[in-house]
Parts: structure tokens; C-alpha cells; sequence
């Protein structure tokens, strides 16, 4: 079993899953000896994997069967990713968990919809997670705003979003690996219940016993405020066409598969922010 991605908010969490149910995995970064520390254990084999590095291929896939992919944000070109899959595939990985975003199948420019049909054309067995805006983004790329200015900064105008929390995310993703879940299935992946970014900073007020407020900048005014923190241009850009999306409407719709796979309600707004809250109050 192989995870790509395994420093972020999903990778992370199904990690914890596997070491905690015994499941030995390998992770392939770029960084593999910070991996290996940050996960500690005999049952975690740490290696070095370049999506755009052939010559890391065949260490990283070889007798692997199952792979949880997540698309990197810092690769634009879908090309190293395809051409990593092919490999995979001549490897014989069989099942590949994709985590790919609310709405892919109509963005067809978002390069998760190209990873996809690459994934169906390649004859994988696959699960393709088709997740909301997580909610765990809040402690990534909100936070610094929140606790200096007491402001969510998005420009996400007022429509609904399905904010969904990475560790649902990832048990599905755990379901998934261990063959729990149907071949060749789509999900959508999302919270029980849609918010504005408003209804939202309400929320985190209430429970953090503080005003937040939202700012809803222009695009213009968000990439410039990313540039003052010194964001790189294909982040800025790459948060900025996220909260557009959020902002047209495609993170609004609420769904059962969630609720269906986990056999549980998932995690709400509040709920997260009860859990984090020493994240966000400490200075």
C-alpha cells in the first residue's frame, strides 16, 4: 500500500489509520527522512518519489498494490502524474483512491479532471473521492488572518459551501484502500451541512468567544494580500481560483455518500472548530 501526500491534512490522518489498525504501507515524497520521522514506526518504509523524476518510479511502486494519490500543488502539468500512473500500472499497482475536488466533472480545466479520466482510461481499479473544501484549510491558510485581524480572508462571495473535515476524508480514503468500498465508484465527499464564509466566521466567533469577521476581498485583492505574505504566484493563484469556484457556486451541494459510507453523520463546522480550538487561540 503506498500514500503520496502523506504530509497533508488526508494523507496524514489515513497514515494514522493504517499504523493504528497494523497495516504496513510505504510513502513516497520528496522528503523522505522527514517522513520517516514524522510517522515513527516499523510499519511506515519512507522513500524518495519525484512525480517528475522517472528514475523514482520503480522503487516507489514496486510491489505496491494500492495507492492513494493526491494531486501536488506545486505540479501545474498533469504530465509527470499520468506518466507516474503508467508506470504504477506496469508496476502492478491495481487500485488507485484518488482525492479530487466537488464538482471535477464540471471543471474540465481543473487538472483533477485530467488526472481522473487518466485513471479510468488506465484501466485502474479505482475510488475517486470527490471531496468539498476542507475544512482543515481554515488552519492552513486562515488562521494568520483570523488571529491578527480577526477576519477570514476569501473571496468567496456568500454562497453555500459543503466544508467537509480531512479526517472523514481519510477514513473513506482507509475504506477504500481496504477494499471496503465497490471497484470503479465516484463519491462526493462532503459535510452535512453547507455554510457561507459569514455563517462560518459566526461560528468561529461563538465558539472561540471572539469576533471574526468576513472580509470578502475582490480576486484582485486576495492575490495581492497572498503576495504580502509572500505566497508563491502558483499558490496565490491556486487559493484564489479555489475560493472562485467556492464563489460560483460548485462546493455548494450537500450529499448522502458521506454519511452512507462512514454510517455516521460526519463532522460539523462546529465540531472541528471544538476540536482545534487551542490551534486557533493560541498566540
Amino acid at each position: 500500500m503506498l500514500i503520496t501526500g502523506v504530509t497533508g491534512f488526508v494523507g496524514s490522518e489515513l497514515a494514522g489509520w493504517l499504523l493504528d489498525e497494523g497495516v504496513p504501507f510505504r510513502t513516497g515524497s520528496r522528503h523522505p527522512l522527514e517522513t520517516k520521522e514524522m510517522l515513527d514506526s516499523h510499519l511506515a518504509d519512507s522513500v524518495y518519489f519525484d512525480f517528475e523524476k522517472d528514475s523514482t518510479y520503480e522503487k516507489t511502486f514496486s510491489g505496491v498494490k494500492r495507492w492513494f494519490l493526491t494531486r501536488p500543488s506545486n505540479i501545474g502539468d498533469v504530465e509527470p502524474i499520468v506518466n507516474a500512473m503508467k508506470a504504477a500500472k506496469e508496476c502492478g499497482v491495481e487500485r488507485l483512491v484518488f482525492l479530487s475536488v466537488l464538482g471535477a466533472e464540471r471543471m474540465g480545466f481543473l487538472p483533477h479532471r485530467r488526472i481522473e479520466k487518466a485513471i479510468m482510461e488506465l484501466g485502474f481499479n479505482y475510488t475517486i473521492l470527490r471531496a468539498s473544501h476542507l475544512m482543515q484549510d481554515f488552519l492552513k491558510y486562515q488562521i494568520l488572518p483570523m488571529k491578527e485581524d480577526h477576519e477570514i480572508n476569501a473571496p468567496a462571495g456568500f454562497a453555500k459551501i459543503s466544508f467537509v473535515d480531512s479526517r472523514d476524508v481519510a477514513e473513506i480514503a482507509y475504506l477504500a484502500l481496504r477494499n471496503s468500498l465497490t471497484a470503479k465508484d465516484v463519491y462526493k465527499v462532503t459535510g452535512k451541512q453547507a455554510l457561507t464564509m459569514k455563517e462560518a466566521a459566526q461560528l468561529f466567533s461563538e465558539e472561540l468567544n471572539t469576533v471574526i469577521t468576513y472580509s470578502n476581498p475582490t480576486k484582485h485583492q486576495f492575490l495581492e494580500y497572498c503576495y504580502h505574505r509572500g505566497y508563491s504566484s502558483s499558490l496565490a493563484k491556486q487559493l484564489a481560483n479555489i475560493y472562485t469556484s467556492a464563489k460560483n457556486g460548485f462546493f455548494k451541494t450537500t450529499s448522502l455518500d458521506t454519511e452512507k459510507l462512514l454510517q455516521r453523520q460526519p463532522r460539523g463546522m462546529q465540531e472541528f472548530i471544538q476540536n482545534y480550538k487551542p490551534i486557533f487561540l493560541d498566540n
